[in-house]
């Protein structure tokens, strides 16, 4: 699971239409987005029952308060593709998000939609309490902290699966801990963001990746310079700082560690001391920040290349370069025009030439900032317009599968035929998982069944039909359930990239236990030999000494 609060974007609206909005597009959000669907939903803490009047409840409380400008917070908790939450799991984590957060009592608002590959619920509270009339900051400011102890609570709870790099897990004893992350040097949030979106190493990244050894390594000014050209960087000062710049990008120092710092370098190196770099700034290619798509990531590079050549920087500098000169002109004109008149006169003139010169460099950025930007989709949206659907979840999970042996990261291919049917099947399965996994929850044990099937070779038709007639038996009666689409969810999970990347590792677990099997049974073969080797060499000496 994860956890996001989403934030206010539209300030200039009053706060009674965005709490409006908020709690119409939770309740109903088929009138915002047609292919939005609502699960389920529910209200805590109104003295009203209809969903009109808890939103006019909801914006009457919130209003009250002239100390905060928007006392609602909005939050959404997202499962994983095959994980579907049941209407009384919803209602559990939201109990609990109130107690562990502080909140109980307060009016929320909560909706559990379906429109995307992933069940994920949105949360509105209203942080002013009914009673005591004061706005309660959870956590004290550290909302998102607490909202990953809850996500940790949950999932031990109702037996979901944690993401790979969760920040607690719930220990032996119930308590909620923190896991332990090793120290990594990575790009910050807005680099990583870029990454994501282009699929190109940031500048952030390039800098560390070609000069933090270089920096951290250094014994003085001149060494830190001349290795940094050497790798296409520049090192520069900029006020009480210190600047990067990786090819014509500038990232701050201390971004790339905070041990790199212009007053601990200084600390360490001594005085700053200027480097003497090309006039020209090293010029540095574009380069994949994964190895997954590269081919059709070489592509989309080409395209957006093609908009930034229709937009050129260049143009942009050349017209501010031009306007400064004319501004240059115009103030050594006003001096020689107003030079015989009192200072006065001059330094007034001056404030307003001064005022109209900014407005106009400001209004030319604003110009041709829109002219500059490239027009380019995201990577993974670039190939979903393209048909490229499976090639855009391999992206979307490139992470996991570069942790993958190279021959194992692509697409597996099943070509096992059944051996027995498909009801026979689901039911050996649903006895077995279990014995290996007893704590399994009954969604998860659907997706597994679903997966074990597709590697004995059956089909995703027979697959989902099999799921459809015997996922609902054993559970509680769920009339409102469509369990249709459960099956739907839970195959497709299995037939998609979710289920190669699990068939991947276990065929590179096989894999390695064979490699390691056979490297133990060469060892033995090697031991054997030299056992053998010894015995024949001491049968030889007693021969020789028989002989004798």
């Amino acid at each position: 699971m994860i956890v996001k609060k989403i934030k206010y974007k539209n300030t200039t609206k009053p706060k009674s239409h965005l709490i409006a909005d908020i709690v119409d597009y939770i309740r109903q959000p088929h009138n915002t987005n047609p292919a939005e669907k609502i699960e389920h939903s529910g209200g805590l803490n109104f003295l009203a029952v209809t969903h009109d009047c808890q939103r006019k409840e909801m914006i009457s409380l919130a209003t009250e308060t002239v100390y905060s400008k928007m006392p609602v917070s909005h939050y959404v908790f997202s499962w994983r593709e095959h994980e579907q939450p049941t209407p009384d799991q919803v209602d559990e984590l939201v109990d609990i998000f109130l107690r562990e957060m502080g909140l109980e009592g307060c009016q929320t608002v909560y909706g559990l939609h379906w429109n995307t590959e992933n069940y994920h619920v949105h949360i509105a509270v209203n942080r002013m309490h009914p009673v005591t009339m004061r706005v309660i900051d959870p956590n004290n400011g550290f909302d998102i902290e607490a909202a990953h102890k809850i996500l940790a609570l949950v999932e031990h709870r109702q037996g979901w699966a944690p993401e790979a790099k969760a920040r607690y897990t719930v220990n032996e004893a119930g308590d909620v801990v923190r896991r332990p992350r090793p120290k990594q040097i990575k790009p910050k949030q807005p680099a990583l963001d870029f990454e994501c979106a282009t699929g190109e190493k940031s500048a952030q990244r390039i800098a560390q990746e070609r000069g933090h050894a270089i920096i951290q390594n250094a014994k003085s000014w001149p060494e830190l310079h001349e290795k940094l050209a050497a790798v296409g960087l520049r090192f520069e000062q900029k006020g009480s700082g210190a600047i990067i710049f990786a090819g014509e990008i500038a990232v701050k120092a201390s971004s790339v560690d905070r041990a790199f710092s212009m007053g601990k370098l200084c600390k360490r190196l001594g005085e700053f001391v200027p480097g003497e770099y090309p006039e020209e700034k090293a010029k540095i290619e574009p380069e994949p920040v994964s190895s997954i798509n590269l081919k059709r990531w070489q592509q989309y590079q080409e395209e957006r290349a093609e908009v930034h050549l229709q937009s050129s920087v260049v143009e942009k500098n050349e017209a501010l370069e031009e306007m400064e000169r004319r501004h240059q002109e115009h103030r050594a004109k006003l001096h020689t025009m107003l030079g015989k008149h009192p200072r006065c006169i001059l330094n007034i003139a001056r404030h307003f030439l001064k005022r109209q010169q900014r407005e106009e460099i400001r209004r030319l950025r604003r110009k041709t900032k829109k002219q500059t930007r490239p027009a380019t989709r995201r990577f993974e949206d670039w190939l979903r317009t393209r048909g490229l659907g499976y090639q855009a979840d391999r992206w979307r999970y490139r992470h996991t599968l570069e942790t993958l042996p190279l021959e194992f990261r692509g697409a597996p291919t099943v070509v096992a035929t059944p051996k027995r049917e498909p009801l026979a099947s689901y039911a050996g399965h649903k006895r077995a998982i279990p014995k290996v996994e007893p704590d399994i929850e009954p969604d998860r044990l659907n997706a597994s069944i679903a997966l074990q099937m597709r590697k004995e070779g059956f089909t995703l038709e027979a697959v989902l039909e099999t799921i459809f007639r015997c996922a609902q038996k054993g559970q509680p009666v769920q009339p409102e359930r469509d369990w249709r689409r459960y099956a739907e969810r839970a195959t497709v999970c299995a037939f998609g990239i979710a289920g190669d990347m699990v068939l991947a590792r276990g065929a590179a677990a096989k894999e390695k236990e064979r490699q390691e099997q056979q490297k133990q049974e060469e060892e033995a073969r090697q031991e054997q030999q030299k056992w053998d080797d010894e015995t024949r060499l001491e049968e030889t000496a007693r021969a020789t000494l028989r002989m004798r």
